[in-house]
């Protein structure tokens, strides 16, 4: 938790549940870190992988429901939800699906206007969201390749790279996010040798709503399945 500017909570529609949210979003406020909302299909067992093929409508409903549990357990503890970034099979979906990507956006703008979308650059979703007056952060993964037609491919788990990975896509200024994982010891080894790296390289690390100085601050997140250790 001190590497990171934000913690990214699932909701518990597809991970996560409400102790275990609550949990989160108590060590998030004794580190003065930042909430993030994780949003997915209603799929617990398939812990939202898989893609529903739902209505528009009613998937923006079940993103309103998701930010409003986690926004809900997050006021139990002085706290508020900050960002939204899709999450499993869903955000898959929104880098391409006009009707999803309009559905998490919509939801965004009925519950709180005033959240930052995080989501890949140049994806429908962060094209739909910039056209509504949304905030958004463009989000790098460094601990994967992408593919030609811009989805993700292959996991890299050698932390220098990694660190290296990131440095560069935050140099280019075509991200100003970096999402990792937090499951396992050596995905902790990789967000330690990020965030040395982009300290090294001068960047300051802040929540995404915190992003609009001159410097461009960058926001280094990392995803759990409701309590990042």
């Amino acid at each position: 938790w001190p590497l990171i500017s934000t913690a990214l909570v699932p909701c518990g529609v597809h991970s996560g549940d409400p102790t275990s949210i609550l949990r989160a979003c108590g060590r998030a406020v004794t580190r003065e870190v930042a909430l993030g909302a994780t949003v997915g299909y209603a799929d617990r067992i398939g812990g939202g992988e898989r893609f529903v093929d739902y209505d528009p409508e009613d998937l923006a409903a079940t993103i309103i429901y998701q930010l409003g549990a986690l926004d809900g357990l997050a006021l139990a503890e002085q706290a508020r939800v900050t960002c939204v970034r899709a999450g499993g099979a869903l955000f898959d979906a929104v880098r391409t699906d006009r009707n999803h990507a309009w559905a998490l956006v919509n939801a965004v703008l009925d519950y709180d206007p005033s959240l930052t979308i995080v989501g890949l650059p140049d994806s429908r979703l962060l094209q739909t969201a910039e056209r509504n007056g949304l905030s958004i952060s463009r989000e790098f993964q460094p601990h994967r390749l992408q593919n030609a037609n811009g989805s993700l491919g292959a996991v890299i788990t050698e932390p220098e790279v990694v660190a290296r990975r990131a440095a560069d896509a935050v140099a280019s200024g075509a991200y100003d996010s970096v999402r990792l994982p937090w499951h396992t010891a050596a995905e902790r080894e990789c967000a330690k040798a990020v965030h040395a790296a982009l300290l090294d390289a001068g960047h300051t690390i802040t929540p995404p709503q915190a992003a609009t100085q001159p410097e461009l601050p960058v926001h280094l997140s990392v995803a759990g399945r409701a309590t990042p250790a």
